[in-house]
């Protein structure tokens, strides 16, 4: 993918902040303003609408990140970890309880992605019928795991992750037309590939851990939230 020859754009860093005030956006619509007085069910739709434009960047930059890190199994601990520490203010916020076993947050999601990429980029140089099954095989268990497992965007999201892997080197407008074709069941989700078109390459001004640390955060604060005005009615 030739994004460092692109001499305009933007960074990683910017679009993970565009992924995070969408997310935050959608998120606060699902957990705080549906329990608020005066609930408005179309400035209810407009958020969520909104949201919709995070999930394919945070695809994106997963796959990239993947082919940028020093480690993908250090990538992949990291993500387990707060997959973990995510998972209570993420039923909090968005279900309305300490534990709900129904929906797992979508940390989980990237797990499954990275796992799946790891095993791909490990056989991508092998065209011998037996590691296109192989390959195959291990993307549908992915898939089934994602739906199984209950993870947020369920066996799509894990599709997605793998879409980003393989349209990686293609030309540019293929790669827009697979994107805006993949996300095309959300209305507004191909949006997502503005921003990701303008992408240069570069890392920008990396603040790994907040960028970790921002998912349970916010979920945490929205979670609390959503109790007091639960109690409240």
């Amino acid at each position: 993918m030739e994004h460092a020859q692109k001499r305009f754009g933007i960074s990683a860093a910017i679009l993970k902040w565009i992924a995070v005030v969408t997310m935050v956006i959608d998120h606060f619509a699902a957990a705080v303003y549906t329990q608020m007085a005066g609930f408005d069910y179309n400035v209810y739709l407009v958020m969520r609408r909104i949201g919709r434009i995070a999930f394919p960047i945070y695809c994106f930059l997963l796959v990239e990140g993947f082919f940028h890190t020093r480690s993908a199994v250090k990538y992949l601990r990291n993500c387990f970890l707060f997959a973990v520490i995510s998972e209570i203010p993420f039923d909090m916020a968005i279900f309305g309880k300490v534990v709900y076993l129904q929906g797992q947050n979508v940390y989980f999601t990237l797990c499954i992605g990275l796992c799946v990429l790891m095993i791909l980029e490990k056989f991508h140089t092998r065209y011998e019928m037996r590691y296109i099954l192989l390959k195959l095989i291990v993307i549908v268990l992915a898939a089934y795991a994602g739906e199984i497992l209950d993870v947020d965007y369920h066996w799509e999201g894990v599709l997605f992750i793998v879409m980003f892997y393989y349209i990686r080197n293609m030309q540019e407008w293929i790669r827009n037309i697979a994107v805006i074709g993949a996300f095309a069941y959300e209305k507004t989700a191909p949006l997502a590939v503005i921003p990701i078109h303008f992408y240069n390459g570069e890392r920008g001004r990396q603040m790994k851990y907040l960028f970790y640390a921002i998912y349970p955060l916010h979920l945490l604060l929205f979670g609390l939230l959503r109790f007091y005005l639960m109690g409240k009615g």
